[in-house]
């Protein structure tokens, strides 16, 4: 699920939040967040994000660096994502 505050970092209720996003199980909560504007997302087996300590190919398309670098450094996806692919790919090192 994704704050309507991009990069929020903090708690709601119990759902905990880093870098706007939080995993949540079905139910009432997700209800409530929707009612609030939170984005909600379903993650399927195939759709699992890449694990984080997986260092993204050079090759790799930027996306998969930002993502790569706001899961490994304290950089919000939004700082992230006004890089260049070669700044991420340096601060990755």
């Amino acid at each position: 699920m994704h704050a309507p505050a991009e990069g929020y970092e903090g708690e709601v209720g119990a759902v905990v939040f880093r870098h706007g996003v939080a995993e949540i199980e079905a139910g009432r909560e997700v209800a409530y967040f929707r009612r609030r504007g939170y984005r909600i997302e379903e993650i399927g087996a195939e759709q699992a994000p890449k694990e984080a300590s997986e260092r993204p190919a050079q090759s790799a398309p930027k996306a998969e660096w930002v993502a790569y670098v706001t899961a490994t450094t304290d950089l919000s996806e939004a700082e992230a994502a006004n890089m260049t692919k070669t700044e991420l790919a340096e601060l990755a090192e």
